[in-house]
């Protein structure tokens, strides 16, 4: 009786190890760099009452008025300012004032627009920046690069440790959604952003 239960151990204990060979897998992030071209960049400036005395404090009115005509004289009309006062409201900077955001076509005007505030007096600040970036083009392309750089490590994984690199078993995107913006408190250059699969093979 024990040589039977023995027996039966170890061929449950064979059959069991043969579907864990048989089931073996191997799971690998592909990635590849995206190209974003910037559309443009987007500029806020908080134009808040004076601190000063009040014999010397300026207005609100009499601060945007003179940040306009500044702005005028820089190449960039009123009219490319869109105001937001609700935004300028979670500032909570508590005094009068407003948000105005510029949507600078170039890094030319973006320097322009950056000289346009009072450098850490106040009054005229700039609170944030963006890069709008334009659509991205052929998809696909990332998405076929991003698996082929998954298939390639699983296959030298594979090979590693003695294996053949089987069927595809499935496949993640963990990609971010396309954004159009990325949000900087200062103005930087974008850094690479990536497309990111997640693929699981079969192995042999």
């Amino acid at each position: 009786m024990k040589k039977i239960l023995l027996a039966a151990v170890v061929s449950l204990a064979a059959l069991n190890s043969f579907a864990q060979a048989k089931d073996a897998t191997i799971e690998v992030r592909g990635v590849a760099k995206i190209e974003r071209e910037i559309e443009s960049f987007q500029v806020d400036f908080a134009i808040s009452e004076d601190y000063g005395e009040i014999e010397g404090r300026k207005s609100f009115e009499d601060l945007k008025n003179a940040f306009f005509a500044k702005a005028k004289a820089a190449g960039l009309e009123e009219s490319r300012f869109k105001e937001d006062k609700m935004a300028f409201q979670a500032l909570h900077l508590y005094r009068e004032g407003s948000l105005y955001t510029l949507e600078a076509r170039s890094e030319e005007e973006l320097l322009k627009a950056a000289k346009l505030a009072n450098n850490g007096a106040g009054v005229i600040s700039i609170t944030a920046t963006r890069s709008k970036f334009k659509p991205l083009k052929d998809e696909r392309k990332y998405v076929e690069a991003a698996f082929r750089d998954g298939k390639e490590k699983a296959a030298g994984i594979a090979k590693a440790i003695d294996k053949k690199l089987g069927a595809v078993l499935s496949v993640i995107d963990y990609t971010p959604l396309d954004e159009s913006a990325e949000d900087n408190f200062y103005y930087k250059r974008v850094v690479d952003q990536h497309y990111y699969l997640s693929i699981k093979f079969a192995l042999e």
